[in-house]
């Protein structure tokens, strides 16, 4: 049997995963990129990034396996789904892409939704209005960027943009057009209604033309530039969170992937659609045949923690920034965070609101913040896990993916907060794994979706709550509670 990549075009990273079907993941590599901020709130990528990033990470994996690239059958991207890569008609990348985690002008995004009409949108595309979303960032550059504007023939997802530049295709699958607010969840694709309502022309949206599992062509001789050989089969793929559920092994009802990246997502899985007509739980296929992914985004989750970290953190890692607040005390010694860098939106929602730490003490040292970080994003967790048991989701196994899983301290704090078992995902790199199975079940190395789980996805062992931890957490959690009351006396409270 032959090998499979599957690449996640991240918001900071790309991140690729070598796969034999019978082996497993047997190489990844990681290749990281800025997020450019030319002005307070701004948030930009660019795209060639993404392209070189590849370039690296393909002939990473197969070096590091001892791997030939004739030995791989197909490639498979998946991506974030909430950006668009504006091109001209020869194909060129008009201007830097506008990320979803950017907030430039967000009275000016308040008063678009407001004039659209928030229950309208969400009726229609199933997903709650934010900033920083597909029609948000299109209507901002037709506004501000008129000479840009004029010449857009596409407006891509970074991996549909990735597969244009490979093989000139043009298209999406039924993931793409999820959380752009310019879709219609019913019929799987772009709603020319929302479009013509916005202003934003419902033909440099890429048509919906492959399922996520299907192959879109083959590469050319521009394979040789990412180090794979033309005749390669490239895989559809699909959005990022999809394939994160996937890649941890998060395919039947009743399984929940919980993931922080830069935001924080929660993925239930059903057999059928549930539309949540609060767009609290956002709705969209999964990249599995005969599901549907219920989700829920709290925004500026893990960017609070990416912030203390490169504003104080210095040389440390991750690992090493988590595991010093180990030493730190349940409460962090009453110091507490609100994750709200950029913004709140659920379980609370405040377009405009940011981060604080509480109770700063002369004693408090960064581990003290760690750890107040930490608990503050775990706080969170409750409110949603009710939120999908009050809209009748099944809720049986909760899986951890992302970089998070690779944190013990962390996966003890959470379980501990919502009083219930976690499975920590082995490998931390699920989207790009699942894409991976996505190859395997376009090219037949998989028969299905199932099939490529059991054979690829490891998790570690469960993570059981602890008695002292829930009391203490119960308690601590309820203090944090009232403090946000007082200090974001402004928040609208979404759920219960």
């Amino acid at each position: 049997m032959t090998y499979l990549i599957g690449a996640d075009v991240g918001s900071s990273a790309l991140k690729a995963a070598l796969v034999h079907p019978e082996q497993g993941v047997v190489a990844i590599s990681e290749q990281t990129y800025p997020m450019h901020r030319p002005h307070p709130d701004w948030a930009e990528n660019d795209a060639d990034d993404w392209y070189r990033a590849l370039a690296r990470a393909i002939p990473e994996v197969l070096s590091s396996a001892g791997v030939s690239a004739r030995e791989v059958s197909a490639l498979c991207l998946v991506g974030q789904r909430d950006i668009a890569v504006l091109l001209d008609e020869a194909g060129r990348v008009l201007a830097p892409v506008i990320h979803w985690t950017d907030r430039r002008d967000p009275e000016e995004t308040s008063a678009l939704y407001d004039g659209l009409g928030r229950e309208a949108l969400i009726e229609r595309s199933g997903t709650l209005p934010i900033p920083g979303l597909v029609l948000a960032n299109l209507t901002w550059t037709r506004r501000h960027q008129p000479e840009v504007w004029h010449r857009v023939r596409h407006a891509l997802q970074p991996k549909d943009y990735l597969a244009y530049r490979l093989t000139g295709d043009v298209g999406t699958d039924p993931t793409g057009p999820t959380r752009s607010v310019l879709n219609d969840w019913r019929t799987g694709t772009w709603s020319p209604e929302l479009c013509a309502a916005a202003g934003i022309p419902r033909e440099i949206l890429p048509d919906v033309r492959y399922a996520p599992w299907e192959p879109r062509g083959e590469l050319g001789g521009t394979a040789h530039e990412i180090g794979l050989l033309p005749g390669t089969v490239l895989v559809a793929g699909g959005g990022d969170d999809p394939a994160a559920a996937l890649g941890s092994g998060v395919i039947d009802p009743g399984d929940v992937s919980i993931g922080t990246g830069s935001s924080m997502s929660w993925r239930a899985v059903d057999s059928r659609p549930r539309f949540d007509p609060t767009g609290i739980v956002g709705l969209m296929p999964h990249v599995v045949p005969d599901r549907y992914l219920h989700e829920m985004v709290a925004v500026g989750s893990g960017t609070t923690l990416r912030w203390l970290r490169s504003t104080f953190g210095g040389a440390l890692d991750y690992a090493e920034l988590i595991a010093g607040a180990r030493e730190i005390a349940r409460g962090s010694d009453g110091l507490l965070c609100f994750p709200y860098v950029e913004g709140a939106t659920v379980p609370v929602q405040d377009d405009q609101v940011r981060a604080a730490y509480h109770g700063i003490s002369g004693h408090h040292r960064l581990p003290h913040f760690v750890r107040a970080t930490l608990e503050g994003i775990a706080y969170q967790y409750p409110a949603l896990l009710d939120v999908l048991r009050e809209r009748g989701l099944r809720v049986d196994t909760m899986t951890i993916s992302d970089g998070e899983a690779r944190s013990s301290e962390w996966n003890q704090i959470k379980a501990d907060v919502l009083d219930q078992p976690l499975v920590p995902a082995l490998r931390v790199e699920a989207p790009s794994i699942g894409a991976a199975i996505l190859a395997g079940l376009g090219t037949g190395a998989f028969s299905s979706a199932r099939q490529g789980v059991d054979q690829v996805v490891e998790v570690a062992p469960r993570v059981e709550p602890g008695v002292q931890g829930t009391d203490r957490y119960r308690e601590l959690r309820r203090q944090w509670e009232e403090v946000r009351a007082d200090v974001f006396p402004r928040f609208r409270l979404l759920v219960s």
